[in-house]
């Protein structure tokens, strides 16, 4: 039944060996990575993921394996050298703040991340890679306005946890919501390089609530998608706003990831 599983996965794992081979190429632990991501063995977790280049991030549990895969292999966010700038919301343990911090070695990046298990995670693994000086690491969750909001605290991976619509009665975790206008003012951002955004369909709120003049202050977003709310409609308020859609990789009917750049083409993914 093992071999069977294995061959069945054969055809969805032939698309991943670009993947593979980056990963062995810059990971020194590729050897439980790999076997875990494409299905053929379960690590024993917890186990430390260290690149080449010196970063490394505790992996607890299958998601953050995954995340870690998608951030340094798969190149879903594309980060520029000359980035001096970032924003990354919904930094969940560190990833993409460690990526951005060494594709882009004289930028600043501002860590958002609004639970206080994972940002704990997220300010061991900023201190442990040494990157506490070019990382500040901020408690709040993203939304239509400051004010409290609730987030959700039942069982499950820290990758997937929301905050609670406005109205919505539910228990969970109070944390502060801002608005982007809020954000901006409180780090005194008057330009973004770059803005990854991963909040789990706060997103719709956040982008359709932000004034023009705020959002012409990014010069690139990235941006995961949710089904809580309209595709067409969240592109539509971004182009709007000037900017213009690089690519767009659909994972579901509203869902899926996403770059934008203000006014310019440049006509590809780019390199992972």
């Amino acid at each position: 039944m093992a071999a069977l599983s294995r061959l069945l996965k054969l055809p969805r794992n032939l698309s991943r060996i670009p993947e593979v081979f980056r990963c062995i190429e810059q990971s020194a632990t590729w050897k439980t990575m790999v076997p875990a991501y494409i299905g053929l063995r379960t690590p024993a977790y917890p186990f430390w993921f260290r690149l080449r280049s010196g970063e490394s991030l505790r992996i607890e549990d299958s998601g953050d394996l995954v995340t870690a895969w998608i951030i340094f292999f798969r190149g879903e966010y594309r980060v520029e050298p000359s980035d001096r700038t970032i924003v990354d919301a919904g930094a969940n343990v560190g990833a993409f703040s460690l990526l951005a911090a060494r594709r882009a070695p004289n930028a600043k990046v501002v860590a958002i991340e609004p639970f206080p298990e994972t940002r704990t995670r997220l300010e061991h693994h900023i201190a442990s890679n040494g990157l506490s000086s070019r990382i500040s690491v901020r408690p709040w969750a993203l939304g239509a306005a400051d004010e409290s909001r609730f987030m959700d605290v039942s069982p499950g991976r820290s990758q997937s946890r929301g905050v609670f619509e406005k109205g919505q009665e539910a228990d969970g975790l109070e944390v502060g919501a801002i608005s982007l206008a809020t954000l901006f003012e409180r780090e005194k951002l008057d330009h973004v390089d770059l803005m990854k955004m991963d909040i789990e369909g706060g997103e719709h709120e956040t982008l359709h609530a932000a004034p023009d003049e705020v959002l012409a202050r990014i010069d690139r977003l990235a941006l995961e998608y949710h089904p809580n709310g309209s595709r067409d409609a969240l592109f539509a308020r971004l182009q709007r706003a000037g900017f213009v859609l690089q690519f767009d990789l659909v994972a579901a009917p509203n869902s899926g990831v996403a770059e934008f750049t203000r006014g310019r083409s440049y006509g590809g993914r780019g390199a992972p």
